[in-house]
């Protein structure tokens, strides 16, 4: 849990630092003491329902086209949001 927690933080910060808008996706690889380090940030992830996101997405309840729906909707809320500005 707690380098679960970590790859989640350094990924966030990572999209954020980045100015990605949407969805991205970081890979790491974890040394032998356990540290994480991330190796880059995909803006362009796969999306077949066996890709990694996909995968990750229904470890949180979040099947494929639930998740594809979400990211319609935040995709079309920023982009009101902008519209709005």
């Amino acid at each position: 849990p707690a380098l679960t927690a970590e790859v989640q933080r350094m990924s966030l910060a990572a999209h954020k630092a980045l100015g990605i808008s949407g969805y991205s996706r970081s890979d790491f690889m974890v040394d032998a003491d356990g540290q994480p380090h991330i190796l880059e940030t995909n803006t362009l992830p796969g999306m077949t329902p066996t890709s990694l996101l996909p995968r990750a997405a229904k470890v949180i309840g979040l099947d494929f086209t639930a998740l594809v729906a979400e990211l319609v909707r935040l995709g079309l809320a920023a982009h009101a949001h902008r519209v709005q500005a």
